[in-house]
């Protein structure tokens, strides 16, 4: 578990619902659709000083994330820079596993208390089982969260991202692995039950025209995402299962 703020991340049973966040306006909106945490993603903003201004008055722990673009982000070549002059805003960042400005920025971090989720996505496809859980060894080794993205191209991968995740938990993680695509849709409320931290959702009723293709991979920024309200919704009902 981590403590962010007020929040505690990766209680059993428990996973907290993250709003992304790239405009102004959007932070105080995921605090009213019930989100725990905002992701404020830098590259998709134009905008920068206006999400600032908003999170000084949202009461909610901030992921500072800066995508690169070979993992489905926009981020520009002087990321580091802008990185490190948005810190103070963070209550965690998220860093790309392979990233080769990894261990400046988790060193840039450590200067300023903030832990670092090391992240890892895969927009392609869904590894094998065995890769992947050596992926979030690798993270866990190096950062103080762990996160999974992983693209379901057919129903038959879901078992290996819930095997995943059981092998993860099992070792003490805290992560959240998220199954990214259409046909992972349906997944994404019930990843808290094997151990996932964090659910991702888009702010308002659609998910808008800037979190679809853009980057050289034309990839959408996370395809299959839910919004935070229907989030909500299913893990009320899901509570009631039990």
């Amino acid at each position: 578990m981590i403590q962010l703020g007020d929040v505690i991340v990766g209680e059993e049973g428990k996973p907290k619902i993250v709003g992304v966040i790239y405009e102004p306006g959007q932070a105080q909106r995921a605090a009213q659709e019930g989100a725990d945490i905002v992701e404020f993603r830098v590259d998709l903003a134009d905008d920068v000083d206006g999400v600032l201004r908003d999170l000084e008055g949202v009461y909610m722990p901030v992921i500072l994330t800066n995508r690169r673009v070979e993992e489905g982000g926009n981020a520009t070549i002087d990321r580091y820079a802008t990185m490190v002059r948005l810190m103070p805003y963070a209550s965690v960042i998220d860093v790309e596993l392979t990233a080769p400005d990894r261990d400046d920025l988790m060193a840039e971090a450590a200067t300023h208390g903030r832990p670092v989720m090391l992240s890892y996505h895969d927009l392609d496809g869904t590894p094998p089982e065995r890769a992947m859980l050596e992926t979030m060894q690798a993270a866990n080794r190096n950062g103080d969260l762990v996160k999974l993205a992983v693209t379901i191209e057919h129903l038959s991968d879901a078992p290996r991202v819930l095997d995943v995740c059981l092998a993860a938990q099992n070792e003490g993680m805290t992560f959240c692995v998220i199954p990214m695509g259409a046909l992972g849709s349906h997944l994404r409320p019930l990843m808290g039950i094997y151990g996932s931290a964090l659910l991702y959702g888009y702010v308002g009723d659609h998910i808008s025209p800037k979190m679809r293709p853009y980057g050289y991979t034309g990839k959408r920024a996370s395809p299959g995402m839910l919004g935070i309200s229907q989030l909500k919704r299913a893990l009320e009902e899901i509570s009631t299962w039990r």
